[in-house]
């Protein structure tokens, strides 16, 4: 079988190719509601950490998604980046972080609240001001919501150069990523 690229060093490869593109950063978010009924939304790619498989999002905690969320953690995301006409679809589960509750002070909880800190910090005073008018640059707001997806498998589709080339990528039990053509 021919050899290809691992799915982080494709994604890496796109994100460079539309750096000064705006519009590359927004991908598509799918849920599911407690009846079975599935939801898309557009949110804004907030980073990686490609050693641990997350996908960084944010959310208002008063968004419908949470309650979603809550209900089934499974998710899809999709995105597309037009120059080099290709496609990511991640699957896999999230996990909200939202306000430190005292019942949670496990070490394990601080990290993911010190996480969450950075990205907060990370926003525009003006992004912050969206989640209460009286926020702070040193505290995240009680609305702000970190989402971390936990990406199991990827679905890798180039429409161009022709022929197609879709790459199914699958997390095993072991931890390693396993790699296998699929039809485009």
């Amino acid at each position: 079988m021919q050899q290809h690229l691992s799915w982080q060093e494709t994604i890496n490869r796109a994100l460079s190719v539309h750096t000064d593109i705006p519009s590359s950063r927004f991908l598509q978010l799918a849920t599911v509601d407690i009846h079975g009924q599935p939801h898309c939304r557009t949110l804004v790619f907030r980073g990686f950490d490609q050693d641990k498989n997350q996908l960084y999002l944010h959310t208002d905690k008063r968004s419908e998604k949470i309650a979603q969320l809550e209900s089934n953690n499974r998710v899809e995301t999709c995105w597309y980046f037009s120059e080099t006409r290709e496609q990511f679809r991640f699957k896999g589960q999230i996990e909200c972080i939202g306000h430190l509750d005292a019942a949670l002070k496990q070490t394990r909880s601080r990290s993911k609240q010190q996480l969450r800190l950075a990205h907060w910090q990370n926003l525009s005073d003006a992004l912050r001001e969206s989640y209460g008018a009286n926020y702070s640059h040193a505290q995240p707001d009680e609305n702000f919501t970190l989402l971390i997806v936990h990406i199991t498998q990827v679905d890798y589709l180039r429409l161009a150069p022709l022929p197609h080339l879709r790459l199914l990528y699958s997390l095993d039990e072991q931890g390693t990523w396993q790699t296998k053509a699929g039809s485009p």
